[in-house]
C-alpha cells in the first residue's frame, strides 16, 4: 500500500472548519485514522514547545477525496463543551483517493496548566464536492512544564543573589560578635625605647673614657714604644727612694 504526503498550503481560521460542523453530518466517508505522538507515545504536552500529532488516514471508500484542512482544540477531560482553548487550523491541498493511505502530522504549542486534559484534532474533507469532517485524534493529554537545567541563566542569576545576601549577613553577624576581639594594642615610642637595653660601646670602659684595643700589637713594639724617663726625672726617683 502506497502512504502519501499531503502538501500543506498555508494556515486557515479554525473558526471556518468550526462552523462546517453542521454541514458534515449529512456526508459521510469511510476513512480509518491512526494517531500518534512521535516525540512521546505517552501523550506527553510540554508547555513552550511543539507538540506533534501524525495521523495516518486510510480512505476504505469508493469514492475519492481530498484533504482540506486540520484543526483541533483542548477541553476539560470529561467534558467536550468546556474549550480551553482553540488551536490554529493548516490548510492542505493533498487528494485522498480511494484505498490511498496519507500520513498527516499537525503541531502546536501547549501554554496550559500542568495536568491532565482532553486534545481533540478534527480533519476537514472534501468528497464528491461536499465537505466530510472525521476526528483525526481523541484522547486524554498530560501537560507537563519543560525541566529546568542547574545551569540555566536565570537560575544562576538567583544563586548569585542568595550567596551575596548569606555572606553579608555573615559579615554583620562576625563584626558584631568577633570584631572586638581582634583588635590590636600599639605600644607607645617611649615604652619600647625603655624596655630596648643599653648597649655599651666596645671603644669606651664603663667610665666612658676611650680604651685602645691592643691586642693585635706584637709584645716586642709594646716594650719599645712605652715612654722613656728623662735622667733628670730619674734621678729624681731615686732620690726620693732613699
Amino acid at each position: 500500500m502506497m502512504t502519501a504526503t499531503p502538501k500543506l498550503t498555508h494556515p486557515y481560521p479554525a473558526m471556518l472548519v468550526f462552523a462546517q460542523e453542521t454541514t458534515t453530518e449529512e456526508a459521510t466517508l469511510n476513512v480509518e485514522v491512526v494517531a500518534q505522538f512521535p516525540d512521546n507515545p505517552f501523550g506527553l504536552i510540554v508547555n513552550g514547545q511543539k507538540n506533534g500529532v501524525v495521523m495516518t488516514l486510510t480512505n476504505k471508500d469508493a469514492v475519492d477525496a481530498s484533504i482540506v484542512g486540520v484543526s483541533g482544540k483542548v477541553t476539560l477531560v470529561g467534558d467536550d463543551s468546556k474549550v480551553l482553548r482553540t488551536l490554529p487550523g493548516l490548510r492542505y491541498d493533498s487528494p485522498l483517493v480511494s484505498k490511498a493511505t496519507v500520513e498527516l502530522p499537525y503541531q502546536f504549542y501547549s501554554e496550559f496548566a500542568p495536568g491532565e486534559l482532553a486534545l481533540t484534532v478534527y480533519v476537514d474533507l472534501l468528497a464528491d464536492g461536499k465537505p466530510v469532517r472525521i476526528v483525526g485524534y481523541n484522547g486524554n493529554i498530560t501537560v507537563t512544564d519543560p525541566e529546568t537545567s542547574l545551569l540555566d541563566a536565570q537560575l544562576l542569576f538567583l544563586y548569585a543573589i542568595m550567596a551575596a545576601g548569606a555572606l553579608g549577613v555573615l559579615y554583620i553577624v562576625r563584626e558584631a560578635f568577633f570584631g572586638g576581639s581582634k583588635k590590636k594594642t600599639t605600644a607607645s615610642p617611649l615604652s619600647t625605647k625603655a624596655a630596648e637595653p643599653t648597649v655599651r660601646a666596645a671603644h669606651r670602659d664603663e667610665k666612658g673614657q676611650m680604651v685602645l684595643d691592643q691586642s693585635w700589637i706584637p709584645e716586642h713594639h709594646l716594650k719599645n714604644s712605652s715612654p722613656k724617663q728623662s735622667p733628670r726625672a730619674k734621678k729624681r726617683t731615686n732620690s726620693s727612694r732613699k
